[in-house]
């Protein structure tokens, strides 16, 4: 089954062309990226919260660094700028924006999982 059977369109949070540029419109594999997300991202946002609740700056910029790349994989939309930010200013950003920032991507990433979720419901169960 190729992906033109998949209804993907009304996404607010996530582009899926770069998955199904890659997937070639396998939905086998595309289905296993979106598995893989719906059980990385999750974990991760864990992470980020625990570490914004300890005030951990440094933890917050590496979690979030090591997220970027899976974020652009899967086309998180307006994300990369507040992570760039972040990566560059988390030392000197005032402890409130920092909160705001990362709260901020938090929901983008709940909401991004939420359409993952959904994608993978509606199509591939």
């Amino acid at each position: 089954m190729y992906i033109m059977d998949v209804k993907w369109n009304n996404t607010s949070y996530i582009d899926l062309q770069n998955i199904i540029n890659i997937s070639r419109g396998n939905q086998d594999r595309i289905l296993k990226y979106l598995n893989q997300f719906k059980e990385l991202i999750p974990e991760r946002m864990g992470y980020l919260k625990m570490s914004l609740k300890n005030g951990d700056r440094i933890m917050i910029r590496q979690i979030l660094h090591k997220m970027s790349p899976q974020l652009q994989f899967f086309g998180i939309k307006d994300i990369t700028t507040p992570i760039q930010r972040m990566e560059f200013e988390y030392q000197t950003m005032p402890i409130k924006e920092l909160e705001a920032l990362v709260n901020e991507i938090i929901a983008k990433l709940e909401g991004a999982v939420a359409e993952v979720s959904k994608i993978i419901d509606s199509n591939f169960e």
